[in-house]
């Protein structure tokens, strides 16, 4: 049971580690700088992978996602053959894992959405479902519509997993990491609300869009941009 909860507490920290962070310290220069302003000034509003793209380049946010990514599902592999953690356990840690990408301890201005390290979770322990996934997030990032396609396509993982016949653990543990994403999304609704979007609608957008506001025709949703207020 000691050896249980060592993985668990081990799992929550390399769920913290600060990928994107530490991209925007290894870039340094005016980049890496202008990054961390924004993530201070837009805490909760949107995803440092996304901030990355503006200032330092599509390449540096592709490396801090693959490594959100692969932290997840390395942890998980190892945890599962040197550890001989149960289903159980194993779903504890892939939470533990998303928790700590999306509500760090330290280094909370630059936390993830979640969505990087959910994906690494997945990959580790419900491959088949998470593929499913990336294939309705592919499609909907091709129709520019990434933040309604997110939101299908995690919120799909627990009922394919069930439908599959998934352990009990895995499919819980994909309902309550598709809970973590939308907590997290629903940091900053409170200005949102303050700008005049009702509360119900301010709520959706965050929980279904990832975003401020409905789409507009060509923009890109679910990249947790802040948009006007659409109307009352």
């Amino acid at each position: 049971m000691a050896s249980h909860l060592l993985w668990l507490a081990g799992a929550y920290l390399a769920g913290t580690l600060p990928a994107a962070l530490l991209a925007a310290r290894v870039r340094g220069g005016a980049g890496g700088r202008a990054l961390l302003a924004e993530a201070r000034r837009q805490a909760g509003e949107t995803d440092p992978h996304i901030l990355m793209v503006r200032r330092l380049g599509p390449a540096w946010s592709t490396a801090a996602m693959v490594v959100d990514v692969v932290k997840g599902f390395i942890y998980l592999l190892i945890a599962r053959a040197a550890g001989g953690l149960p289903s159980g356990w194993l779903a504890a840690c892939g939470i533990a894992i998303v928790l700590g990408h999306a509500f760090p301890f330290y280094a909370a201005r630059m936390a993830g959405r979640g969505l990087a390290a959910a994906a690494g979770v997945y990959l580790a322990l419900l491959p088949w479902q998470m593929m499913l996934a990336g294939v309705v997030i592919l499609i909907g990032l091709r129709l520019k519509n990434s933040g309604l396609a997110t939101t299908i396509g995690m919120a799909s993982v627990p009922v394919t997993a069930a439908l599959q016949g998934q352990p009990d653990a895995y499919v819980a543990m994909a309902v309550i990491v598709f809970g973590l994403l939308m907590a997290r999304r629903l940091e900053g609704v409170g200005e949102v609300i303050r700008s005049g979007v009702p509360t119900p609608r301010a709520v959706l957008f965050r929980c279904l869009f990832d975003a401020s506001a409905a789409p507009r025709p060509g923009e890109v949703p679910g990249r947790g941009e802040v948009s006007p207020p659409s109307g009352p």
